[in-house]
């Protein structure tokens, strides 16, 4: 899957339907699309800067260029936003050293937003790199995937519904690989469940996904 900033509840409950997730962040970055920004309460929308924001460039290769007015810009909006919240001093801290951690890419950035949140709600995921581990590229997506679930040695290969019109259950069968597709939970950022809801009971939403 590839990484996306502070995504909503719905990536966190794939990460947390799996033993393994792995970050595919070798492929095209998608411009305009989710990767660096986000809905949060109240209509607002966060957006991280990039310095190279092109369909021409990998994901890992997307560079965040950090001007400090915008960053300091985010993170008042953030905290002008939630800062009567109910949970304000527990998450905003996460956030606020993710952001100052001030990483080159919007990979490396999105990565460790996931990571950090779903250390925060407890779940327990083996996390892998697509650019690290170095999986054999395929002649098309369908190839691609299965070579990573061949070279992880994975026989249930977990994507979002959304990969209904791309992915066909018996082309992966052919392959010993079992497809599901997982239907999630909507939301705006994980950070607006963080910051009013109870932990506990975002964890219990965890597992309130469908497999299809």
């Amino acid at each position: 899957m590839q990484p996306y900033f502070l995504p909503y509840i719905g990536y966190f409950q794939m990460v947390n339907a799996v033993d393994t997730f792995v970050f595919y962040d070798d492929v095209t970055y998608i411009k305009n699309g989710w990767i660096n920004r986000n809905r949060i309460k109240d209509g607002k929308i966060f957006t991280i800067p990039l310095k190279n924001q092109s369909s021409n460039n990998l994901i890992k290769d997307t560079e965040i260029f950090w001007n400090q007015r915008d960053i300091k810009k985010l993170l008042k909006t953030i905290q002008q936003t939630y800062s009567k919240s109910l949970n304000f001093f527990e998450v905003y801290p996460i956030i606020e050293k993710l952001i100052e951690s001030h990483p080159l890419t919007i990979s490396e950035l999105a990565i460790n937003s996931v990571i950090e949140f779903s250390k925060y709600l407890e779940i327990d995921t083996n996390f892998k790199i697509s650019s690290q581990e170095k999986y054999q590229k395929g002649k098309d997506k369908v190839e691609s995937l299965i070579n990573i679930c061949n070279q992880e040695n994975i026989f249930h290969y977990v994507n979002p519904i959304g990969g209904q019109s791309l992915y066909d259950k018996d082309t992966f069968k052919l392959q010993g690989v079992k497809l599901n597709f997982i239907k999630t939970q909507p939301s705006l950022s994980i950070i607006d469940e963080c910051f009013l809801k109870p932990k506990q009971q975002i964890i219990k939403e965890l597992e309130e996904y469908v497999f299809i």
